[in-house]
């Protein structure tokens, strides 16, 4: 039985033993979409998604993550829970708050901080056994909720997850046939990405891993910030947009739906403008 296969029958078994992730899932299927355009290439789409509001909303300021429980840690994880082993030192598990199709989490089994850095081959590695599906990162101040554990997530590919470079942000690609290639070509956009935020503990970026037609690729999306200004508006200018990699993709998650019914395109635009980095 492949990886494919034993994912399938942990989502099926989960959902038996686990009333509030084959609610979540139910729910899934009956989310509010709705589609931006920008030409006939470019699109965002918006899912209102309720269960989201708690990762939304995270605060990971040091104090708040100091004085938290990792969620991520085998220990703190709710018992119905199960994962799949992956390379010795990763579990792969159902994600019960999911934003799309077979939403997974894969933790690492230590509880070290989100470093991409001598992990992107495990990245690949793992989109090279789920052929199905993209595999992506948030980064520490970019959309991940547990900043204190190093964790992946995937879910099933979609076409509006796979757009890179358009005029709405920037996204670097790396598209090799091996994947040895693929993590030398990475460590150089790294080192490139890191000359530009030399503050940071790691430079600012989501990123997007994926195998197409028996090539690796990697779609990275620097950043240079973590929420828009709109995020810490009050009122009905409020909106409440976090974005991490699915985002910076081109589907954009709201956990209320005000914001929902009221975002528009130009909205959108300087979303992106404020947390994409543009590359020179």
């Amino acid at each position: 039985m492949n990886l494919q296969e034993q994912v399938n029958e942990l989502i099926a078994s989960q959902r038996g033993e686990w009333k509030e992730f084959d609610e979540a899932l139910l729910q899934l299927d009956n989310i509010k979409v709705k589609t931006f355009r920008w030409g006939k290439d470019v699109s965002v789409s918006v899912q209102f998604n309720p269960g989201r509001m708690v990762s939304t909303a995270a605060n990971i300021d040091k104090q708040s993550i100091e004085h938290r429980p990792c969620f991520l840690c085998e220990a703190n994880r709710p018992k119905v829970q199960r994962g799949i082993p992956f390379l010795d030192k990763y579990s792969i598990l159902v994600n019960p708050f999911p934003i799309l199709k077979n939403h997974l989490t894969i933790p690492i089994h230590s509880h070290v901080p989100q470093r991409i850095r001598k992990k992107i081959g495990d990245m690949l590695s793992l989109a090279e056994m789920l052929p199905d599906y993209i595999v992506f990162y948030n980064g520490p101040k970019c959309g991940a909720s547990a900043p204190d554990h190093f964790h992946l997530q995937a879910g099933l590919k979609a076409p509006v997850l796979l757009q890179g470079e358009n005029e709405l942000r920037s996204c670097l690609i790396i598209e090799s046939s091996t994947k040895e290639e693929a993590e030398e070509r990475f460590e150089d956009v790294y080192h490139y990405l890191r000359n530009r935020q030399p503050e940071e503990d790691e430079p600012m970026l989501n990123i997007i891993a994926y195998k197409e037609n028996e090539n690796f690729v990697l779609h990275i999306f620097p950043r240079k910030a973590h929420r828009p200004r709109q995020y810490f508006l009050e009122g009905k200018n409020r909106l409440m947009v976090s974005p991490g990699a699915i985002d910076m993709a081109g589907l954009i998650i709201v956990p209320r739906e005000e914001d929902f019914e009221k975002i528009k395109p130009e909205e959108i635009e300087d979303i992106y403008s404020q947390v994409s980095m543009p590359i020179i």
